[in-house]
């Protein structure tokens, strides 16, 4: 009987993925996403010096169509429904810049473990049906929910004497083990959050750009933003995540006097980092004269900035340095 119903399930489920994939044509039509001058601006989101672009938050949410539970099995729920369940927490707690008001987070917690909870509850059978990109979404959602819990939990942080001499006071470095020795419930697994970045949204989709969706907490990973990704959107939540982080001298800046390229510390943080990368832009068609690592870093960047800066890397000669990384906690200035 069992069977049956997960039968069902598959059947309605690929039903909804052709529904969707005509309502994602009409996302991406002109009508829905702007004249093409507004594309263009757009596209050239990397002159701007905000690491959260407002407008384009609003706009992402507005264009989802989700349907919610859409089948006679019970606790069923669309990939993108049950995302868009976290709109209302990340609206609350996060703002504009990516930073967090984790001192109201703590007072009103129950939401947050709500959140935590949902996670973990929900039914492997579901999760099978959903479309790719909207699995996507939910991992990195996963990771940045679980992230917040994490903070939370040992809010406000107590500073290890030893610690401070490497690291500010305020640093998730004070939490031991938060990221590899911490376990979250996810589908009734327990995952580190290592292991979510490393072991799937690296491993098993091979997305990196990834790195600059998941925070790991502090000023030089990557600004959440104050919505959930979709997987809807996904493609063009990711593409504006990467391109505002670029924006960001604390993640992309080039010296032209000194010839010095500076790059987010993001990409040599951990070695899964380096390996993806390498594997997926470490091509030999540019930038040449560069250490593999840093060749495939240049060649993702160069997609996601200005023509011309572009241009300035493509074709001058210039070192890569790695910006020094700031382990301050991603939050909110106090009132």
């Amino acid at each position: 009987m069992k069977n049956f119903w997960i039968t069902i399930v598959l059947l309605l489920a690929i039903a909804n993925v052709s529904a969707m994939a005509v309502q994602r044509s009409d996302v991406n039509s002109p009508s829905a996403s702007g004249s093409p001058q507004q594309e263009a601006e757009n596209s050239d989101s990397n002159n701007s010096n905000n690491s959260n672009d407002s407008n384009g938050s609003a706009e992402l949410l507005e264009a989802i169509q989700v349907e919610g539970p859409n089948t006679v099995i019970a606790g069923y729920i669309s990939g993108d429904a049950f995302n868009l369940g976290l709109a209302e927490l990340l609206k609350e707690y996060v703002n504009q810049q990516g930073l967090v008001n984790y001192s109201k987070l703590r007072r009103f917690r129950l939401q947050l473990n709500e959140a935590v909870e949902k996670f973990a509850n929900l039914a492997p059978e579901v999760y099978i049906t959903w479309s790719q990109p909207e699995k996507v979404a939910f991992w990195i959602n996963a990771y940045n929910i679980c992230i917040l819990k994490g903070i939370i939990d040992n809010y406000p942080i107590k500073p290890s004497r030893f610690m401070l001499l490497f690291y500010p006071p305020n640093s998730v470095m004070h939490i031991q083990g938060l990221r590899d020795k911490t376990y979250f419930m996810i589908m009734g697994i327990q995952y580190t959050l290592d292991e979510i970045v490393r072991d799937v949204l690296l491993g098993r989709f091979e997305e990196p750009r990834v790195l600059f969706a998941v925070s790991y907490g502090t000023l030089s990973s990557a600004p959440l933003r104050p919505e959930p990704y979709l997987g809807k959107v996904l493609e063009k939540q990711l593409d504006r995540q990467v391109k505002n982080c670029f924006a960001n001298p604390d993640f992309f800046k080039i010296n032209e006097a000194g010839k010095i390229v500076y790059l987010s510390p993001i990409f040599k943080m951990y070695p899964w980092h380096e390996q993806l990368l390498v594997k997926r832009y470490g091509t030999n068609r540019l930038f040449r004269r560069h250490e593999p690592v840093d060749r495939a870093a240049l060649n993702f960047v160069k997609d996601y900035i200005s023509p011309a800066n572009a241009e300035f890397l493509k074709k001058r000669e210039y070192s890569v340095n790695y910006i020094k990384y700031n382990w301050r906690l991603n939050e909110q200035p106090s009132e």
